[in-house]
């Protein structure tokens, strides 16, 4: 996948408010770093720059928000939907799903019914109630696809990009921010009560 100067600009202001040692950043990002990236914030990462550069499709609208990576074919990802879903319902938690396309063929065209749909929530939420079967069976027949634009392509690999950056290896891939304001990493699966007990600390 390419990747350009300004994703090494991202990948260098990542690492910056992380505390990431990311390897080879390249003579780009180090031309790229001036004031206004030093100055730069965990907050500002995340109000500014981060929903820039991903596309994601949100889940309710009380309590702290965390960003979720998912792959449709992660059977992981659906554990950790079904771990989320409660404290969604119950205004506890806000989570902002965003899609990738990596682990299966057909990973694509199922992300694109969810992006492509005129109600991506509502198509996300119907795909996550028949794929439990779907995954145990190893048939993907009646799972929902479409063919994926070129614009959705274009925001699957900018997705697959920032997960990467991110210093994310798979799905399900979550990033939240804490009270003090600084970013947290959960990279994979959590069980429902570790979530329910970190929920406290977000913000």
């Amino acid at each position: 996948m390419a990747v350009d100067i300004r994703d090494w600009t991202v990948k260098w202001l990542i690492a910056s408010v992380l505390g990431m040692s990311i390897a080879a950043a390249g003579v780009a990002a180090a031309n790229a770093q001036d004031v206004h990236h030093k100055k730069l914030t965990a907050s500002k990462f995340w109000n500014l720059i981060l929903v820039h550069h991903i596309s994601y499709i949100q889940d309710g609208h009380g309590g702290p928000i965390i960003y979720d990576f998912q792959d449709p074919n992660c059977p992981y990802c659906h554990v950790m939907y079904e771990h989320e879903a409660p404290f969604i319902r119950e205004g506890k938690l806000t989570v902002r799903y965003v899609p990738v396309a990596f682990l299966t063929p057909q990973s694509p065209a199922e992300a694109a019914a969810w992006i492509q749909s005129t109600n991506p929530l509502t198509a996300l939420q119907h795909f996550e109630r028949i794929v439990g079967p779907a995954l145990r069976s190893g048939s993907y027949r009646l799972l929902p696809k479409a063919k994926p634009t070129e614009k959705t392509t274009k925001e699957l690999n900018r997705n697959l990009n920032m997960m990467y950056m991110l210093g994310f290896e798979g799905t399900p891939a979550i990033l939240y921010r804490v009270k003090n304001g600084q970013l947290g990493r959960i990279p994979g699966l959590i069980s429902q009560k570790h979530l329910g007990q970190l929920i406290p600390d977000l913000w």
